[in-house]
């Protein structure tokens, strides 16, 4: 079978050792800081952003990822015979997608997936439909043409709407800088010891969703539980939990209590700059998988 490139938007967030780990080719998002332009994963970090917006007081933007580059990227992973599976960021939350489709236009072999996710929600995905494609018995369909990437590429669509990923963080300033919240929300949350959490649904929106008070630790907990109780048919193969800079317990918690709820994989990883510019400091987030 010829060669399968498998790709994500760096807002996959699973950082340089998972992607190497995968050999994932990772297409930047942009981030703006000032009059600056970076490519998120390759030249900017989640460090910078905190020194952006903490000490020189900017406000960081994402821009889409260009099209440009995913079709270099095309071009190269199909020139010989291969063939590549692209995720993208969910299309509702940027251009990144729209970008990566105009960009396979009228080229063979390439496959763009809308994760319907942000962040580790579409890092989980790739890591699901590569599990596909490198079973044994999917391959020797393929050689056989009792299965073609086209139908593998079918499942991958369908698989998206079964992603349950979602996120809490501590308060909303980052949110407030990038006109996301009023000024009127972040002051209620503040005085209310509010503690967000937004989840991802499967039209590929981001929405609000419970929100927990008091000390983030134990927000944080209650959070990690009601993700539990309310998966559905979930897959206990594997979860990642993903966050930015946190308290190390409130992240070993997290990993602790998805290990005994029964789960036997549970990748760690750092939010890369792209998801901080939104998040900011003190956001845990998890990507689970229903069956």
């Amino acid at each position: 079978m010829s060669k399968i490139t498998i790709s994500v938007d760096s807002t996959a967030d699973l950082g340089k050792e998972l992607f190497k780990k995968y050999s994932f080719e990772v297409i930047p998002i942009g981030v703006v800081i000032g009059d600056k332009i970076y490519r998120d994963y390759f030249d900017v970090s989640h460090e910078d952003i905190y020194k952006a917006v903490e000490e020189k007081g900017f406000t960081p933007k994402t821009n889409a990822a260009l099209e440009i580059d995913y079709k270099e990227l095309f071009e190269s992973a199909t020139k010989d015979g291969g063939s590549i599976f692209h995720f993208s960021v969910s299309g509702k939350l940027s251009l990144s997608h729209a970008n990566a489709l105009a960009a396979a236009k009228g080229m063979e072999r390439v496959f763009v997936v809308d994760s319907k996710s942000n962040s580790v929600g579409t890092g989980l995905l790739a890591i699901k439909v590569k599990e596909i494609l490198e079973n044994e018995n999917v391959q020797k369909m393929i050689e056989s043409g009792k299965k073609t990437l086209a139908d593998v590429f079918e499942e991958a669509k369908q698989m998206a709407d079964r992603v349950d990923a979602g996120f809490i963080i501590n308060d909303l300033r980052y949110l407030y800088r990038g006109g996301r919240v009023t000024g009127l929300k972040l002051l209620g949350a503040n005085l209310l010891k509010i503690r967000p959490s937004l989840h991802m649904i499967s039209d590929g929106t981001l929405a609000p969703a419970r929100k927990f008070k008091g000390n983030f630790a134990l927000a944080c907990k209650e959070y990690t539980k009601h993700r539990l109780e309310s998966a559905d048919n979930v897959n206990k193969d594997l979860a990642i939990v993903v966050h930015t800079s946190i308290d190390e317990k409130i992240v070993t918690d997290a990993i602790d209590d998805l290990r005994n709820a029964g789960f036997k994989n549970i990748i760690r990883a750092t939010a890369g700059a792209g998801i901080t510019c939104h998040a900011g400091r003190n956001m845990i987030g998890i990507a689970m998988f229903n069956d």
